[in-house]
Formats: C-alpha cells, sequence, structure tokens
C-alpha cells in the first residue's frame, strides 16, 4: 500500500498526528447540500477526517485553527481565464486569487502563445509549478484566432506543436476552439489539433477535454461544432442561447469578466425558466488588476450570483447550487475526482468565508498548506527570472508620423464603416456612418463620439498597419495606445487626432510594452507591460496603482467605459462577431465566415 493512504488511516485513527485541524467550522457539504458543523483534519495534502475533532491528536508541529463558525468551502475551481488579462505575472497572478479562495485554475495562455509561441508556454508553466496554486492549462488551439490573409500574429501553434504541448502533466486539453467556421466547414488545420487532442487520451491518465467558443451560434452549425467533441462554451450571451447549448450536449460557463459580463443575465435566465444548473460553471475569461484585487476573483462572482438569487421569490435552485458552479460541477467537467468537494481523501483545498453571502475571504488552504489567513502576514511567491526575449517584444522597425492615420476622401458625403461599440459586451456591431470631408479627409467627430483606431503589426519588425473608425469609446480628446489586443496582441491606437496617436505609438515603442494616455502631444500616463508587452513584471500594488492611472487619464480625456482597456484589447479579435480591426484589415463575420471588407463605401 501506497505510504501516504497508510498515513491517512492512522492519522484518522488517532494513531499519528495531523498536519493541521480547523476546529469549529461550518462545511459546506456541496454533495448532500447541507451545512455540517465540525472540524476538518488534514494530514499532508489531504482531508484524512471530517467533524470528529483530532486536536487530542495533536503534537507540536500541528496547526490548529478555530474557525468559530465560518464556512468551509471547497477551495473555488477557475474553468477558464487568460491570466494575462490580470496584467500580473503568473506568480503574482497566483498570490492573489489564493487570497479570494481559488485554489485551482485552469489557464489558456493563449494571449502568450500568440505572441511567443511554445517558448512562452513552456516559459509559463515552469512559473507557475513553482507556485501554491493548482495551476493547469489548455492548449491554445487558435493561434492565431484567424490568420492568413485577416491578421498576422507573433506566433504559430501547429498541429504538431499541439502534440508536443500534450506531454506536459499539467496540460490537459486543447483550449477554446474560437475558429468555429473552421470546424462547422471541415477546415484540416483545426480539425488536426482536436485529432491530436483524441489520440492524446489513450497515452494521458486523465480525460482531455476540447474546449468551446461559439458566439450566437445554433441550429444545425451548432449541432456541427458539438459534433466535433467540443464539450463546453463561456460565450453565452442570451438565455435561449443557453438553453439551446444546454440540452444539445455543452457544459455552459457563466461569463463574469471585468469587460464581459454575462452571468447576472444568464443566471437570471436559469432562475425564472428553473433550468437544472449541474452543467452550469461560472468563469472569469478576463480580469484586470484593479477588479481582480480590489473586488476579488469568483468570491465576487459568488457574492452577485448570491445577491441575485436572493432578490427572487421562491427560487427553485438555491445557494449549494451557486457554490457546485465554481467547485462541484467544475471538477466533473475537467474530471477531477479529488477536487470540488469537502470529503475523505479529497485534496485539502479549502476557501474560508465568514459566511456564504458575503463571502468575504478568511482563510485558503491549498494543498494542504495555509496559504493565506487575514491578518496575518503571508509572503509573495519570488519574482521568477524573464529572459530578454520576453522582456523585449516590441519590434516596430517603422518610423510613424501623423500622415499614416489619415482617411482620404474627395466625395461630398462619405458613408464608413465603423466599429460600434455594445457596453459591457465584447461583440460588436457594424455601423454605418455618413461623414462630410473636409479638405478630402475624413477625421475624428468627438461630437458623434467617433474616433479613429489603428492596429500595427509589432511582431514582423514591419509594421503593417489598419486605419479604421469606433463609436462609443469616449475620448474628447488625446489618444490612448495599447499592446494588449486580443489575441494577436498587435499595437492598437485610439484617437481623436492623428498627431497624438503617433505621439502614443512612439512611447509605447520606448516602454517595449503597456499602455500610454496622450494629450497634446505630452504623455499623461502610462503601465509599463514589459512581460510580452502583456503583463506587468512589478509586485500587484504596484500594477494596480499603474492600471487606476490610466484608467484615470483615460476617464480625463472624457472616457467613460468601465474597462476601457480590456474592451480596446477585444477590438482586434476577429472571431468575435461583428466587426473587428487587425494589423491587416478590417474583418466583419459573417453567418458563412470572416470577410476582409472596405473602411469607404
Amino acid at each position: 500500500m501506497d505510504d501516504r493512504y497508510e498515513r491517512s488511516i492512522r492519522c484518522s485513527l488517532g494513531e499519528i498526528a495531523p498536519d493541521l485541524v480547523l476546529r469549529n467550522a461550518s462545511i459546506v457539504d456541496v454533495m448532500s447540500g447541507k451545512i455540517r458543523h465540525g472540524a476538518i483534519t488534514i494530514k499532508g495534502r489531504r482531508i484524512v477526517g471530517l467533524y470528529e475533532d483530532y486536536t487530542e491528536y495533536a503534537d507540536r508541529h500541528t496547526r490548529i485553527i478555530d474557525l468559530e463558525g465560518r464556512f468551509a468551502v471547497p477551495g473555488l475551481i477557475e474553468p477558464h481565464i487568460h491570466m494575462e488579462s490580470s496584467m500580473l505575472t503568473f506568480s503574482n497572478f497566483a498570490t492573489v486569487v489564493l487570497q479570494h479562495g481559488t485554489t485551482t485554475v485552469i489557464n489558456d495562455p493563449h494571449e502568450l502563445a500568440n505572441v511567443l509561441g511554445k517558448r512562452g508556454i513552456r516559459h509559463i508553466i515552469n512559473e507557475a509549478m513553482d507556485t501554491n496554486l493548482r495551476s493547469y492549462f489548455t492548449v491554445p488551439s487558435c493561434v492565431p484566432a484567424l490568420g492568413g490573409e485577416f491578421e498576422e500574429s507573433g506566433a504559430v501553434i501547429s498541429s504538431d506543436d499541439v502534440k508536443s504541448l500534450l506531454l506536459y502533466n499539467n496540460i490537459i486539453g486543447l483550449g477554446e476552439v474560437m475558429n468555429y467556421p473552421g470546424v462547422v466547414h471541415c477546415f484540416p488545420d483545426i480539425l488536426a489539433k482536436i485529432s491530436e487532442t483524441y489520440r492524446a487520451r489513450g497515452y494521458k491518465k486523465n480525460n482531455l477535454i476540447i474546449d468551446g467558443h461559439c458566439p450566437t451560434l445554433k441550429g444545425k452549425e451548432l449541432t456541427a461544432y458539438i459534433n466535433a467533441g467540443i464539450m463546453g462554451d463561456h460565450e453565452c450571451s442570451k438565455g435561449e442561447e443557453l438553453e439551446e447549448k444546454l440540452s444539445k450536449g455543452l457544459y455552459v460557463m457563466l461569463r463574469d469578466g471585468s469587460s464581459a459580463q454575462n452571468m447576472e443575465e444568464l443566471l437570471d435566465y436559469v432562475i425564472e425558466k428553473d433550468i437544472d444548473t449541474r452543467r452550469l460553471l461560472i468563469c472569469s475569461d478576463d480580469k484586470n488588476p484593479h477588479d481582480l484585487i480590489s473586488k476579488g476573483h469568483l468570491d465576487h462572482s459568488l457574492r452577485k450570483a448570491v445577491a441575485l438569487l436572493k432578490s427572487k421569490k421562491n427560487p427553485r435552485i438555491n445557494v449549494f447550487d451557486i457554490i457546485r458552479m465554481v467547485t462541484m460541477n467544475a471538477a466533473e467537467f475537467f474530471d477531477f475526482k479529488y477536487l470540488g468537494k469537502l470529503s475523505i481523501q479529497s485534496r485539502a483545498d479549502i476557501a474560508i468565508f465568514d459566511d456564504i453571502e458575503s463571502f468575504r475571504p478568511f482563510a485558503t488552504i491549498a494543498n494542504g498548506k495555509l496559504v493565506y489567513m487575514r491578518d496575518e502576514i503571508m509572503p509573495y511567491f519570488h519574482e521568477y527570472s524573464h529572459p530578454s526575449y520576453i522582456l523585449n517584444s516590441v519590434n516596430i522597425d517603422r518610423d510613424f508620423s501623423p500622415a499614416d492615420f489619415r482617411i482620404s476622401s474627395n466625395a461630398k458625403i462619405q458613408k464608413a464603416r465603423v466599429i460600434k461599440l455594445i457596453k459591457d459586451q465584447i461583440v460588436t456591431e457594424e455601423s454605418i456612418e455618413e461623414f462630410v470631408p473636409v479638405n478630402g479627409e475624413i477625421k475624428a467627430n468627438v461630437d458623434s463620439d467617433i474616433l479613429k483606431i489603428a492596429v500595427i503589426n509589432r511582431h514582423n519588425h514591419k509594421g503593417n498597419f489598419t486605419v479604421g473608425l469606433i463609436k462609443g469609446f469616449g475620448l474628447k480628446e488625446g489618444a490612448v495606445a495599447s499592446t494588449v489586443g486580443h489575441d494577436s496582441h498587435n499595437l492598437g491606437v485610439i484617437g481623436t487626432n492623428d498627431a497624438d496617436m503617433d505621439v502614443a505609438i512612439e512611447e509605447i515603442k520606448k516602454m517595449q510594452g503597456g499602455i500610454a494616455v496622450v494629450k497634446n502631444g505630452r504623455l499623461i500616463a502610462s503601465m509599463e507591460l514589459r512581460f510580452a508587452g502583456l503583463m506587468s513584471v512589478e509586485e500587484p500594488s504596484q500594477a494596480v496603482k499603474a492600471h487606476l492611472l490610466v484608467d484615470r487619464a483615460y476617464k480625463e480625456l472624457g472616457g467613460t467605459l468601465s474597462s476601457a482597456f480590456l474592451t480596446m484589447g477585444f477590438l482586434q479579435l476577429p472571431v468575435i462577431p461583428e466587426l473587428k480591426i487587425t494589423d491587416k484589415a478590417l474583418v466583419k463575420m459573417t453567418p458563412t465566415g470572416p470577410e476582409k471588407v472596405s473602411l469607404l463605401l
């Protein structure tokens, strides 16, 4: 018999001392839907005792914590996130989310992969292994999201790359298959990646998942997509969409991110329609650093979900159903047999909250170790060493000038396609607007909230770029630029005038990645993102301070969006409907697939 089982047995019989005892706990039993009172006893990485108090068997090495009735919940499981959106390195990201009760994260590193490819993925996996966060990864399936004639990223992940990356123990499947038109039309490249994942199931012990991404897909096209082996989706925005996807066999993740927030609307539909919650999860997808640190992670989502539940009259679902969405349901989706519940021999991953309404974190146990406790000073993980290729990823040799952003037209009245933002959504609309050119040029119109936008390739040294128009970003003066632009992460700039746009670009080049806010030709705020142009190498408090400063500067220029830079970051993602912009073109997602479209009509 394995030694760990013998230790567990002997500890449960009181023959050897436990490592940690949590006394006077209100234990949230997600399996039965009951609150049970008693102790939780931990030996090594596992729970070896429940309810009975093993304090009398403690020795001088045993830590005993009196929870005084606080609630012990299974460690929270984040089923889908791109942690790069936190703008923190993995070490610092892990430190923050552990403080909010998250003990397991499934990360799809396709932001980093689009910039640095396989070597970037390998680096972040190695860094993750050096933290207390239980970290799993999926292989990015669409790097770039479309590629070819539509966009150019810094790297490509091929089916051979998928095959080799699946050999890593903590890679547990294929990341969100965003190229759903490619699946439906049986494009060989994406089907080859799915096939490699199926083959890997033969030599890996765990059941590898194939994650989905199919906004607004329905009917026969949705059926065809699921027939490729897709298992889940986090892109639902409407209740009817959720219901069809559930009924056809998908798990559905209710997204509660910083920019895209669909959870409450979808949960409201679930409650009103009395839909079974066993195949529902909650995910973040993308969280900015300010939200992550000031509001929380999945604990914040739980607060919002339970508040919505309590506002309903006699709902059929209860708080246990909500908690299961970030514990047991997620564990079942990934086939994590020893996670998502508090039971004998489960991994000792425990989130402790003051109550199960406010979900105020008190302590976190991860893999049997106390990694966070309120009012105790807990050390940050040491900062990982990052090679120069990660810290120098902005490769633009071209010198830009304001004239590069000129939109010429000799028409008296010129119609043009405009990217129209939708509040709290990453989907956009195509809006056809009329302009009166001045001296043969279409300019930004701040009165109509129509600005110029440009995307510049930062990977290939050539600096190829596209200029377009955007409505709803809110600037009244100045310009903002950023190297965060899902998924190819080229340099994006939005401005009220060409001169400030040019200055913002030059400031980004100097920083080697980040966010720049410019007014009247002068930099007024910036946030350095040296790690691949995506993440700060500063500790979390400094990163949040910098993020607050650029957000404040954006608002001083007239901006009104709550998560402006996350919203801006999704304007380059051509697989999200309806109209987006890349370094190569304006791209419109149609029912038959993506199309390059002209700016002027």
